[in-house]
């Protein structure tokens, strides 16, 4: 069986155009990254001031942070933003590492002691 390519790029191309974008991935409200730069400052917050997850949300809100949903940011989404940061930051630095391993010639995931 053969296919008609014209055909079907014509095709794809009005379902591609039909389809609504999916927010995956896409920037909302701009709380992750605002979280993000100031992931460590809001640790040490928390950490050392003594200040709840929900006192630091509430700070953020008051400075007009939001969540994707436009609403103010609560405690629960904050750590929750935060579990997510680290969880990424986590994954690229092992990306990183297995990246070094390969190009230090030692695909074994060893890492190269000197």
């Amino acid at each position: 069986m053969s296919i008609d390519l014209e055909r079907l790029r014509d095709y794809v191309k009005s379902l591609k155009a039909e389809r609504q974008e999916s927010p995956i991935g896409k920037i909302k409200s701009g709380a992750t990254e605002i979280i993000r730069r100031n992931r460590q400052e809001l640790e040490r917050m928390h950490r050392e001031d003594g200040a709840t997850w929900t006192e630091i949300a509430a700070g953020l809100a008051a400075q007009g942070v939001t969540q994707g949903d436009g609403q103010p940011i609560t405690g629960r989404r904050l750590t929750a933003l935060m579990h997510n940061i680290r969880v990424q930051e986590a994954r690229h630095r092992n990306k990183e590492n297995k990246d070094k391993c390969i190009s230090d010639g030692l695909g074994d995931g060893t890492v190269d002691p000197s």
